[in-house]
């Protein structure tokens, strides 16, 4: 999907006065303020915000070794989303998300995606639930901000360590792959339709479950991969990141994700339209 930029965030808040008499400590940058009033953020705060919101996380997480790469088309944010989540249960989600649409708007429904999902899993639901519960709350989202012509698509998988499966729903994402020790592979089509485009239709939402054996890698990438282009306008697809991930499946994760994106740099000569966000995850 389109690449997006987001120049400055915004955090609003009432302005007040101290309490006592005392000057307030002096900052250390300048505020960036907002043409509207009360609203200002310094650009330190901005700088967070797009680290914590498109950066990979460096936790590490019991029966699980993982590598992410987020590569933009231009600029410093996009539309992508991949999120690795570890709940106090021990059960763990995978998240990736493309979101339609440019600038501060697809940012905003990024952070939307991106801790949504978080949310709905944390209260106990399952997978195609989860899928449900955001495309209710994308849906809402969007009409309560007169942002009719927006959507996304996004895989979301919680998987359960101590009996070795994932379940998992694929609201229209590019199909996620698991390749097992032996070179076999699975490949996780979609089990629900784009995210923000159904409504009052529950029943397309549903979901699967995969085993997940020691050893086996868990493979996801956003269309800035497979839709990749090289001069003769052939598509990088999905057959050859299925062929990448095999060849190299003893490799260690971040091994195999730089491979993809040299493969997907060199078959495109550098020149891209989209993000470039890929998952490689290995069950231990």
């Amino acid at each position: 999907m389109r690449q997006v930029t987001l120049e400055r965030a915004t955090s609003a808040g009432i302005e007040t006065r101290p309490a006592t008499s005392f000057a307030p400590a002096p900052t250390e940058s300048a505020l960036v303020r907002s043409e509207e009033p009360f609203v200002n953020v310094t650009s330190e705060a901005a700088h967070v915000l797009v680290e914590t919101l498109f950066a990979g996380t460096h936790q590490r997480i019991p029966k699980l070794r993982f590598a992410i790469a987020y590569k933009l088309a231009e600029g410093r944010t996009g539309g992508d989303i991949i999120d690795v989540f570890h709940y106090d249960n021990d059960q763990v989600s995978i998240g990736i998300a493309d979101i339609a649409g440019k600038g501060t708007r697809a940012a905003a429904l990024a952070a939307l995606i991106k801790y949504g999902l978080r949310a709905y899993a944390s209260s106990g639901m399952v997978a195609e639930n989860v899928i449900r519960g955001l495309n209710r709350l994308y849906l809402e989202n969007n009409a309560f901000e007169n942002m009719t012509d927006s959507f996304a698509t996004a895989f979301f998988g919680i998987i359960d360590s101590s009996r070795r499966f994932m379940q998992y729903s694929n609201a229209g994402h590019e199909p996620a792959m698991l390749v097992h020790p032996d070179g076999s592979s699975q490949v996780l089509e979609a089990t629900a339709p784009l995210i923000g485009v159904f409504d009052d239709q529950p029943h397309l939402f549903s979901q699967n479950t995969v085993a997940v054996a020691r050893g086996s890698l868990f493979v996801a990438v956003t269309d800035g991969v497979t839709e990749a282009r090289n001069d003769a306008g052939d598509l990088f697809g999905l057959a050859r990141v299925l062929r990448i991930v095999r060849h190299r499946r003893k490799d260690s994760e971040p091994a195999i994700v730089e491979a993809i994106l040299e493969a997907v740099e060199g078959f495109a000569r550098g020149w891209r339209r989209d993000d470039i966000a890929i998952l490689v995850n290995r069950f231990l």
